[in-house]
């Protein structure tokens, strides 16, 4: 079976500081993985070249069956690599359905309408009702679903998460973990997410990549890594640290 996404031998540094070294793994077709480590493992640097705005020194990105490694952002948006940012990328002066509208023009869909789409994307992430209000208006959690909605829609194959589901609370957290299995589950769309509140990652992922370093130091099921002495070590802590 092909990959939805695959990353072989990953490398970057700045000047003399190596930030990634020799990173590898590869997501599933519908499969949502969440890669976890702590601050200056790499993590943020490692989704700037997945999503195209950053080049590797070595190794390749695979995006399905093809080598995107030195295609641009754009380019990988528009085949179906999509993502969200920290910082939420919302136009400030259009409603959350002309957000979603223009987002949806960078990457049509394949299928149907344009106007059809927004409205079932809308619907996914429950913004219908707030597809005439401004980003000013909305809430940190309804912003967020905006953000999401801006990513997949049109061609989406894989989304990359980047700490969208941080700063909200345990209620608002809980909806938006049950729109991105919708997401997952009702279009197939795989799901990679950086994160670091713990909950949430047991709660979405199926699987843990844990980067240290800029390495790689362990991969597996969430029960098992976050029981892994190694990770313990590096990253959770020790219990009543």
């Amino acid at each position: 079976m092909t990959h939805a996404l695959e990353v072989a031998g990953v490398e970057k540094n700045f000047g003399g500081l190596e930030v990634l070294k020799g990173v590898s793994f590869h997501v599933e077709p519908g499969e949502i993985l969440g890669l976890i480590g702590p601050n200056g493992a790499g993590k943020s640097t490692l989704f700037e070249i997945i999503g195209g705005s950053m080049k590797p020194v070595k190794g390749t990105i695979r995006f399905g069956t093809e080598d995107v490694t030195a295609r641009p952002a754009h380019v990988r948006r528009r085949a179906g690599l999509c993502r969200t940012f920290q910082k939420i990328r919302l136009f400030d002066s259009l409603t959350v359905a002309d957000n979603v509208r223009l987002a949806a023009g960078e990457s049509p869909p394949a299928q149907g309408t344009v106007a059809a789409e927004v409205e079932s994307v809308l619907r996914l992430l429950d913004l219908q009702r707030l597809g005439a209000r401004l980003p000013a208006d909305l809430t940190l959690a309804e912003r967020k679903r905006v953000e999401i909605a801006r990513a997949v829609v049109g061609t989406c194959r894989v989304l990359m998460l980047d700490e969208s589901l941080s700063g909200l609370t345990s209620d608002e957290a809980a909806e938006l973990i049950d729109a991105v299995r919708t997401l997952n589950r009702d279009r197939g769309i795989s799901i990679v997410l950086v994160e670091h509140v713990m909950p949430v990652v047991m709660a979405l992922a199926q699987r843990l990549i844990v980067l240290h370093f800029g390495r790689v130091i362990a991969s597996g099921p969430p029960a098992a890594i976050v029981n892994d002495p190694v990770v313990v070590e590096a990253y959770l802590g020790k219990p009543g640290a």
